[in-house]
C-alpha cells in the first residue's frame, strides 16, 4: 500500500489535479513556466500506446468482470484511429478489486494500492477501478455522490494524476460508478458513452464548441449539424433518461474530434514508420493564424469554426466541420501583485510568448472523398458563457470573455491534400484605445481623482493600475471596481477585477498588508468587485486594480469608485441635532447618512460633500456618535467612528408648527403657530414658561392676543398656540422668545387675488335669431380653483336674460346658467356680467350680425370620392362674419341633386344633360360655434354624383360635388 500525504491533497489530485480548462478541438493543457521545462507545448502522453488495466472484480450486480471489461474496451477503442499516432491498449488486470478495504483515509491521507499509484506509470499507465457499491466515489466526491440520480455527473470520475515537468502525461485513473449500471442494456451503454468521453479527457483533449446550436437549440439543428456535433462537446443535451440517445452515431468520432486527436498525436508524411497508421493530412488541410486587436495584441478566447465549400459551389456546408480557440497555448493565468502563482502543474499552464496570445490552429479539416481540393470558410464567434469551470472551452476557465468587435468571416481557397495555410484576423472595430499612463505604477501611484470616480483600462497583458489615497484614523472606506463592456455596461464576460491595498511604506513587490479580494465579483451587483477597509491610524495607502487571472487587453474597461467620508463639520452639535456637512469623495444621489444607526435626512449632495440634519441626542443614544454614509445601490459604506459629539442637553423652546411658504395676506393662515418648551431630558414638557411673540415690523397679527405683539404662557403640555394673520404682502419674519431660548421662522405673504374667467366672452348671433345657451365662468382664489362660490348673472344692456340669475361653482370650480339673447336690431349688441365674491366680475358680449355679413365655409367633407359600397361622411358647414368669427342662429338652406356620374364634355357638340335620380332641400340653424352638418344624398351600390348648394344670408354661398365610383 502507498499513501497520499494529506486528505485534501488527495482530493485535489484525484478530482482536479490539473486545471479543467480546455481548448476547442485541441489540447486540454499546455506547458508553462516555471514548473515545466518548456513553454507553449501541448501536454500529451509520454508514450503513443498507453496501457489501461482494469479492476479485478465485478462492476456491479448487473455487470460482471468480463462484461465490464467489454464496456471499457468499446469506449477505449473509439480513440485508436489510423490518422493519429495514438493507441489505447488493454494491458491486463489490476492486482485487486478496489473497495474501501484497500482504499481508505487514515490520519496521514488516503491509502491506495501500489499498482494504482502514479509511481507505477512505467508499467501501468491507466488504472480503471470498478466501484461496485459507489463507496469510492462517495469517499472522493462526498457522501451521496454515487447516487443513481447523480450519474449524469458522477458515472465516471477521471483524474490525470501525474504530468512530468517535461510536459508529458504519465498516469491517470478512471473510476466507474457501479450504481450507474442496472438491468436495462441502455444503462450500460450510457456508462460506455460517459467512459468514452472520459477517455478523451485523460488523453489530453479539450472540450469543443462546434455546431453549438445542437446544444442551445437556436437555430433548430438539422441532421448534419448533429452528426458533426463533437463527441467532446462540453455539456450533454437531455432528450430522455440516456443522453447518448440524444445524438446520432454516439460512439463515432466527428471530424472535429479527429482534428484534435491529430493535433496532439500527428502522423507525419510518410507514415510508413508507424504501423497501421496513415498520414494525418493525407486527405486534409491544416490552417492556423492569429486573431488580434487593431493595436496588434492577440485576442485570446475566440472560437473559430470552419465550414467547407466544395469546388464550383457558391454555398458552403450548413454545418461546422472543425474548430479551434485562439490563445490555446498562451498563459491561462499569471502572478499578480496580490497572488503569486506557485510552481506546480496545476497552475503553470501556457506560454508567456505574446505571439501565442491570439494564435489558433485547426489541425485537420478533411476533404470530401470525391473532391481533389476544397475551400475553407472560417468564422469567429464568442464562446458560450455556460462553458466555464469543468465545462470550459478555451483558456478562460473562470468565465468566458466576450470577443471585442464584430464577428468576422474569411476564406482560404483551393486547399489540396496536405496543404497548410495561415489566415490572420485583425478585428477592425475591436477596442484599440490604451492609456495606461494615467494609472500610475507601484513605485509612483497616481492620486485618486478628487471626486472618487474614474474610468480605466487594463489594456496590456499583466497590467496593474496603481493609485494613492490618504485616510484618516477612525475611518472606513469602500473601493468598488466594475467591469464594463465596450458600451460601458456592467459585464461579467470581460475583465475580472480584483483589488489590493498596501501601506505606502510597504516594500515594493510585497503582498497586500491591508486587504485584498481573492476573487472577482464578490458584490451583490453583477460585474462588480468591492472591498471595505477600516483604518485605525492616519495612513497613506497604495491601491491596485488588476485582472484576477493577471490578464490584460484593450477591451478590459472598468469604472472605479471610492466611497470615503473624511470629516464632519461642525464636529459638535446641540442635543436636539443640527445641520452638518460631511466632506469626502464618491458621494452620489441615493446615498443615505446614519448617525449611530439613526437616519439623518440629506438636504444637499455633491460628489465631495453631503449636508444632512442629525437626529437628536435622545434618538442617537450617545454623546459620541459614528457617522456612516451608505450607497444603497451597491451597499458600499464609509464610517467615521466617534467623529460627531453632542452637547449636554439644555431646556429649549421648539417650533412645532408655523405657516411657511406662501400665505395669502389679510387671510388667517391655515397652519397655526405652535411652540413647545421642553426640559433638558429632551422630552418632558415645561408648563408656565412665558413666551413673547413678535414680528419684525408689525406685519403679523397674533390672533390669540388680537395684536402684532403677544405674550403667552405655556400650558400643561408645555405649548402655546395661536392663529396668525399677515396684514400686508411681502416677506414676514416672526420670533418667539423665552428664558430657555428663542425660535424664529418666516414665510411670504402674497396679495389676495381672485379671478372670474368667462369661457366665451364674445358671441356672434344672427340679427333675426334667438339663442339659448349655457354660459360658463371658472373661479380661482390665489391661483387655486374654488368650488361652492355663488355667482351673480346680470344683464347690462340689450336683449339678454338669465335663468336662474344665481348659481354655484361646481367641484371643477365652474359655474353656469341658462341665457337667452335676441332678436337684435341691425348692428346692435347685448352685454352682461358674472360676479363672484360680490365685486369680482367678468363680462361678456353678444353681437348681432346682419344677413349681408354672413359667409359660409366647409369645415369637413368638401372633397369626397368613395367606392359605390361606401357611405359619404357628413358635410360640416360653418357660418362666419367677414372677420371669420363663428355666427350662431343663422339659417342655412341646402339643396341637393343626385344623378349619374358622367364623363366630361366631348371636344365638339353639347355637353350631355345628366338625368336626376333624386333631389332634396333642407334648412338648418347654426349652433353656438357656427356649425351645422348635412348628410349627402346617395344611391347605394351604384356609380353616382351628388351636387350640394348651400346659402345663408345675402352673400353666403357654397357648391360641392361628391362622387361614388363603381
Amino acid at each position: 500500500m502507498m499513501r497520499l500525504p494529506r486528505l485534501a491533497d488527495a482530493f485535489l489530485i484525484l478530482l482536479c489535479c490539473f486545471p479543467l480548462t480546455a481548448f476547442a478541438s485541441g489540447p486540454r493543457w499546455a506547458t508553462g513556466a516555471p514548473y515545466y521545462t518548456s513553454q507553449g507545448k501541448a501536454i500529451v502522453w509520454y508514450t503513443s500506446s498507453p496501457q489501461y488495466f482494469t479492476d479485478a472484480g465485478d462492476l456491479s450486480p448487473y455487470v460482471n468482470h468480463d462484461a465490464a471489461n467489454t464496456i471499457v474496451k468499446a469506449a477505449a477503442d473509439v480513440w485508436t484511429i489510423p490518422s493519429a499516432n495514438f493507441n489505447l491498449i488493454y494491458g491486463g488486470t489490476l492486482a485487486e478489486h478496489a473497495s474501501l478495504s484497500n482504499i481508505y483515509p487514515d490520519s496521514t491521507g488516503i491509502v491506495f494500492p501500489a499498482d494504482i499509484q502514479s509511481t507505477s506509470y512505467l508499467t501501468r499507465q491507466i488504472a480503471i477501478l470498478y466501484d461496485y457499491d459507489g463507496s469510492i466515489t462517495d469517499l472522493l466526491l462526498g457522501a451521496g455522490a454515487s447516487s443513481p440520480s447523480s450519474c449524469r455527473q458522477n458515472a465516471v470520475t477521471e483524474s490525470v494524476d501525474s504530468i512530468s515537468p517535461s510536459g508529458y502525461i504519465q498516469h491517470a485513473i478512471l473510476i466507474l460508478n457501479g450504481r450507474c449500471t442496472g438491468p436495462a442494456p441502455e444503462q450500460q451503454l450510457q456508462l460506455q458513452y460517459r467512459l468514452m468521453r472520459a477517455f478523451g479527457r485523460i488523453i489530453g483533449l479539450s472540450w469543443s464548441q462546434t455546431n453549438d446550436n445542437v446544444f442551445t437549440g437556436i437555430p433548430t439543428p438539422n441532421l448534419q449539424q448533429a452528426l458533426h456535433w463533437p463527441i467532446m462537446h462540453p455539456i450533454d443535451i437531455l432528450c430522455g433518461p440516456y443522453t447518448y440517445q440524444c445524438m446520432p452515431q454516439p460512439f463515432t468520432l466527428r471530424d472535429d474530434d479527429i482534428s484534435g486527436l491529430g493535433l496532439l498525436y500527428p502522423v507525419g508524411n510518410p507514415a510508413a514508420s508507424v504501423a497501421g497508421k496513415t498520414d494525418t493530412l493525407i486527405r486534409a488541410n491544416r490552417i492556423f493564424g492569429t486573431i488580434s486587436f487593431p493595436n496588434g495584441q492577440g485576442m485570446q478566447g475566440v472560437n473559430i469554426v470552419v465550414h467547407r465549400l466544395e469546388p464550383s459551389w457558391s454555398i458552403p456546408d450548413d454545418w461546422e466541420d472543425t474548430s479551434g480557440v485562439s490563445g490555446m497555448l498562451f498563459r491561462r493565468r499569471s502572478s499578480t501583485p496580490i497572488n503569486t502563482i506557485a510552481a506546480s502543474p496545476l497552475t503553470n499552464m501556457g506560454s508567456s510568448a505574446s505571439s501565442l496570445e491570439g494564435a489558433y490552429e485547426i489541425f485537420r479539416t478533411p476533404l470530401k472523398d470525391w473532391e481533389p481540393w476544397q475551400n475553407l470558410i472560417l468564422t469567429t464567434q464568442p464562446i458560450n458563457p455556460l462553458y466555464i469551470g469543468p465545462y470550459a472551452v478555451g483558456p478562460y476557465d473562470t468565465g468566458t470573455v466576450t470577443p471585442s468587435g464584430s464577428s468576422m468571416q474569411q476564406s482560404r481557397l483551393v486547399n489540396v491534400p496536405y496543404s497548410q495555410g495561415r489566415l490572420d484576423f485583425i478585428v477592425p472595430d475591436a477596442a484599440s484605445g490604451c492609456h495606461p499612463s494615467g494609472d500610475g505604477i507601484e513605485s509612483a501611484p497616481a492620486a485618486v481623482p478628487a471626486t472618487g470616480w474614474w474610468n480605466g483600462n487594463l489594456c496590456s497583458y499583466g497590467h496593474t493600475a496603481w493609485s494613492a489615497l490618504s485616510i484618516r484614523a477612525g475611518r472606513s472606506f469602500t473601493v468598488e471596481v466594475s467591469a464594463l463592456d465596450e458600451n460601458s455596461v456592467l459585464t461579467t464576460t470581460g475583465m475580472r477585477p480584483v483589488i489590493g491595498v498596501w501601506n505606502a511604506t510597504d516594500t515594493l513587490g510585497s503582498k497586500p498588508s491591508i486587504a485584498y479580494t481573492p476573487e472577482a465579483f464578490n458584490s451583490s451587483v453583477s460585474g462588480m468587485t468591492g472591498l471595505t477597509i477600516q483604518s485605525s491610524l492616519d495612513q497613506q495607502l497604495r491601491l491596485a486594480i488588476m485582472d484576477q487571472r493577471g490578464d490584460g487587453r484593450p477591451d478590459y474597461n472598468y469604472r472605479a469608485h471610492i466611497l470615503y467620508a473624511d470629516s464632519v463639520s461642525p464636529s459638535t452639535v446641540p442635543a436636539k441635532g443640527a445641520a452638518i456637512t460631511i466632506s469626502g469623495m464618491g458621494f452620489r444621489n441615493g446615498d443615505i447618512v446614519m448617525v449611530n444607526g439613526v437616519p439623518a435626512p440629506i438636504t444637499g449632495l455633491t460628489a465631495n460633500a453631503i449636508t444632512a440634519v442629525t437626529p437628536s441626542l435622545h434618538l442617537s443614544g450617545a454623546t459620541a456618535a459614528d457617522v456612516t454614509v451608505r450607497d444603497l445601490a451597491t451597499n458600499a459604506t464609509t464610517t467615521m467612528t466617534a467623529a460627531l459629539s453632542y452637547q449636554a442637553p439644555q431646556p429649549e423652546l421648539d417650533l412645532l408648527s408655523a405657516p411657511s411658504g406662501l400665505v395669502v395676506a389679510q387671510v388667517t393662515a391655515s397652519t397655526p403657530l405652535i411652540l413647545k418648551a421642553v426640559a433638558a431630558d429632551g422630552t418632558s414638557p415645561m408648563p408656565g414658561v412665558p413666551v413673547v411673540l413678535s414680528s419684525g415690523s408689525g406685519q403679523l397679527r397674533f390672533e390669540a392676543c388680537g395684536s402684532t405683539a403677544c405674550s403667552l404662557v405655556t400650558g400643561p403640555a408645555g405649548t402655546i398656540s395661536t392663529a396668525v394673520t399677515p396684514l400686508s404682502s411681502g416677506p414676514i419674519t416672526f420670533t418667539g422668545a423665552s428664558s430657555i431660548g428663542s425660535v424664529t421662522s418666516n414665510f411670504t405673504a402674497i396679495p389676495h387675488i381672485q379671478t372670474v374667467t368667462t369661457a366665451s366672452p364674445r358671441i356672434f348671433l344672427s340679427e333675426k335669431a334667438v339663442l339659448t345657451w349655457n354660459p360658463q365662468v371658472s373661479l380661482t382664489d390665489n391661483g387655486t380653483p374654488t368650488a361652492g362660490v355663488s355667482v351673480q348673472w346680470t344683464a347690462l344692456s340689450g336683449p339678454i336674460s338669465f335663468h336662474p340669475t344665481q348659481s354655484l361653482a361646481n367641484d371643477q370650480a365652474i359655474a353656469q346658467t341658462t341665457a337667452t339673447a335676441g332678436p337684435f336690431l341691425s348692428d346692435t349688441q347685448a352685454t352682461a356680467s358674472a360676479c363672484a365674491w360680490t365685486a369680482i366680475c367678468s363680462g361678456f358680449t353678444v353681437k348681432s350680425v346682419t344677413d349681408a355679413q354672413l359667409r359660409l365655409v366647409v369645415d369637413n367633407g368638401s372633397v369626397q370620392s368613395i367606392p359605390a359600397s361606401a357611405t359619404y361622411s357628413p358635410v360640416v358647414f360653418r357660418v362666419t362674419d367677414p372677420d371669420g368669427h363663428p355666427v350662431a342662429g343663422a339659417r342655412v338652406t341646402i339643396h341637393q341633386t343626385l344623378g349619374p356620374s358622367l364623363p366630361g364634355c366631348p371636344p365638339r357638340g353639347r355637353c350631355p344633360i345628366a338625368p336626376v335620380y333624386q333631389t332634396a332641400s333642407s334648412t338648418l340653424i347654426s349652433s353656438l360655434d357656427g356649425t351645422m352638418s348635412a348628410s349627402p344624398l346617395q344611391e347605394p351600390g351604384s356609380s353616382a354624383a351628388t351636387h350640394l348648394a348651400a346659402t345663408s344670408g345675402k352673400q353666403g354661398f357654397l357648391a360641392l360635388n361628391l362622387s361614388q365610383q363603381p
